[in-house]
C-alpha cells in the first residue's frame, strides 16, 4: 500500500473513519449509489487525512485515516461489498479539513439549514472570522452571519425542524426575538402555519417589556395610585383614558393634563399592552353589588378583551402577508379576482374602508377633492400602482376589529358568522396565506374563549343535582 501523501492509493474500508465534524449529518438513501458502484466502481477518489484521536491514540500513525471528502461514497462502497476504495492522502489543518468538507458538501448535496449552521459555527469556533469563512466557502458574509445566528438555537430542535420547508426570512424573523429561551420555543413552530403568529406574539411581549420601565417612570411622576385589575370592576372606578405601551412616545405626556382628575388611578394591562386610567365613579354608582355579579362582569370583560386582542393580532398577520406579497404572472389573476370580489362586496354593503391606507400606498395626499386633472392623476396612480394587493385588501374593508365576536358588550361573547371575512380569507389562502390554529378556531367558533365556563359550571352542577336526586329515589 502506497502511503505517499497526495498520491492515489487504495485503502481498506476498515481503515477509514468518518470525520466526526462532517457538516452533513444525514447521508440519505445510498441504494442507487451503491448499485452504481457495483456496476462501474468508484469513479472519483476519496480525500483522507491521517487519523488523529485524543481519545484513541493507539490508532494514530498505524495506517488509519479520516475521510474529508467522500463520506457517502465510503458508505455506499461498504454497502456494495467493496474491500478497498481509491483515496488521496492530504495534509490539512483541522480548520482546513472543516472548510473543505463544508464547501464540498455545499456544492454537492445542498446541506440542510441545520447542517450549514453547525458547519459555520465549527469554523468560527476554530478561530475563523466571518470574513475568512466567507472567503473559504464562497458564501456571502450576510449568509455566514445568518447561519451563525441560527447556530445559537437549540441544536436538537433545529435538527428536528430542518426537514421542513424553511426560508431565510423565517430565521430573520426569529432572530428579532431577543430572549434565547423564547426564540427556541418559537423555533418549534418554524415552517408551520402557526410560526408567524408565535413570532408576532413574542415580539409584542418583548416590545411591551422594553417600554415598561419608561412607562412606570412616567407614571411615578404623575403621583397616581396604582390599582389591581380586580379593583377595576364593581363600579368604584370609571376608565376615562388609555395609552398603548408600545406606541407611546416618551417625549410626549402620557396623559393630557386637562383630563387629569383630582385623584388619578391607573392599571397596567401587560396582556393587552396598555395603561388604563381611572377616576372615582360618581357616588350613585358606588352602591354595593353582589360579589358574584362583579366576578361575572370581570370574566365577561376579560374574555372580550382577550378576543379583541387576538382579533387585532390576526388582522396584523393578514396585513403583514399582503404587504409582503409580490405581484407575479402566476398570481396576478388571483389578485385581480380579489379586486372584483371586494368591489362587489363594497357595492352591496356600503361598508366603510380605511381610504387613508390607499392614499398612503399611492404616496398621494389623502384628499378626495380637487380639480379634474388632479382626480385623473390619482386614478392613473391607482391603475399603474404595483401595490394592488394592499389596495385590494383595503377595499375588502379589513380592520383590527374584523373578527367573529358577536353579542352585546355586557353579555358573554358569542361566536358569530362573518361571511365577508370568510371570503377575504379564501382569497388570501389562494394567494398562499396559511391560517394558523388560532385563526381556524376563531373562524369555526371552537376557540376556548367562546366557551362560557360559568355556564358550563352551572350545567355541571345541575346535572350533579339531578343525579343526586335520582340516586335518592
Amino acid at each position: 500500500m502506497n502511503s505517499n501523501k497526495n498520491n492515489l492509493v487504495f485503502l481498506s474500508v476498515d481503515c477509514l473513519f468518518s470525520h466526526p465534524d462532517n457538516p452533513r449529518k444525514e447521508l440519505g438513501d445510498l441504494t442507487e449509489l451503491a448499485n452504481s458502484i457495483k456496476e462501474n466502481g468508484i469513479m472519483q477518489n476519496l480525500t483522507v487525512v491521517p487519523f488523529v484521536s485524543k481519545t484513541n491514540p493507539k490508532f494514530n500513525g498505524t495506517g488509519y485515516y479520516t475521510v474529508i471528502i467522500g463520506h457517502r461514497r465510503l458508505a455506499a462502497a461498504k454497502l456494495a461489498g467493496l474491500a478497498e476504495v481509491p483515496c488521496v492522502i492530504a495534509d490539512m489543518t483541522p480548520q482546513e479539513q472543516l472548510s473543505t468538507m463544508l464547501l464540498e458538501n455545499m456544492q454537492r448535496s445542498d446541506l440542510t439549514v441545520y447542517e450549514q449552521a453547525l458547519g459555520f459555527q465549527m469554523m468560527f469556533d476554530f478561530g475563523e472570522s466571518v470574513d475568512s469563512i466567507s472567503r473559504k466557502t464562497g458564501f456571502s458574509e450576510t449568509t455566514v452571519r445568518r447561519r451563525l445566528k441560527m447556530a445559537e438555537l437549540d441544536h436538537d430542535t433545529l435538527k428536528d425542524v430542518s426537514a421542513r420547508q424553511l426560508s431565510l426570512d423565517d430565521f430573520d424573523k426569529l432572530s428579532k426575538i431577543e430572549d434565547i429561551n423564547e426564540r427556541n420555543s418559537v423555533l418549534k413552530e418554524i415552517g408551520t402555519a402557526n410560526f408567524n403568529y408565535r413570532v408576532q406574539s413574542a415580539i409584542k411581549k418583548q416590545n411591551i417589556d422594553a417600554k415598561l420601565p419608561l412607562i412606570k417612570n412616567a407614571l411615578r411622576k404623575l403621583h397616581g395610585n396604582k390599582i389591581e385589575r380586580s379593583e377595576t370592576y364593581g363600579g368604584k372606578y370609571d376608565c376615562f383614558s388609555s395609552v398603548d405601551i408600545v406606541e407611546w412616545d416618551p417625549e410626549t405626556p402620557i396623559i393630557n393634563e386637562k383630563k387629569m382628575p383630582d385623584k388619578l388611578f391607573y392599571y397596567i394591562d401587560d396582556y393587552a399592552g396598555a395603561v388604563r386610567f381611572y377616576k372615582l365613579a360618581p357616588r350613585a354608582k358606588s352602591k354595593k353589588r353582589p360579589q358574584k355579579e362583579i366576578d361575572r362582569e370581570k370574566y365577561i370583560t376579560e374574555t372580550r378583551e382577550a378576543l379583541a386582542s387576538l382579533t387585532a393580532d390576526m388582522y396584523q398577520l393578514r396585513c403583514d402577508f399582503i404587504s409582503g406579497l409580490n405581484v407575479t404572472t402566476k398570481n396576478i389573476e388571483t389578485i385581480l379576482s380579489g379586486a372584483v370580489t371586494a368591489s362587489a362586496m363594497y357595492a352591496c354593503s356600503y361598508m366603510g374602508i380605511k381610504s387613508e391606507l390607499i392614499y398612503k400606498e399611492l404616496r398621494t395626499e389623502a384628499e378626495p377633492y380637487g380639480t379634474r386633472s388632479e382626480k385623473t392623476a390619482r386614478a392613473a396612480a391607482v391603475c399603474s400602482s404595483s401595490s394592488y394587493p394592499v389596495i385590494i385588501h383595503t377595499i375588502f374593508g379589513d380592520k383590527a376589529d374584523n373578527g367573529y365576536v358577536g353579542g352585546y358588550y355586557s353579555d358573554f361573547p358569542k361566536h358569530t358568522e362573518n361571511y365577508k371575512l370568510d371570503i377575504l380569507y379564501d382569497w388570501l389562502v389562494k394567494l398562499g396565506y396559511e391560517m394558523n390554529d388560532v385563526e381556524k378556531a376563531l373562524m369555526d367558533g371552537t376557540h376556548e374563549l367562546f366557551i362560557d365556563k360559568d355556564e358550563e359550571q352551572c350545567t355541571d352542577e345541575a346535572l350533579e343535582a339531578l343525579a343526586d336526586a335520582l340516586m335518592e329515589e
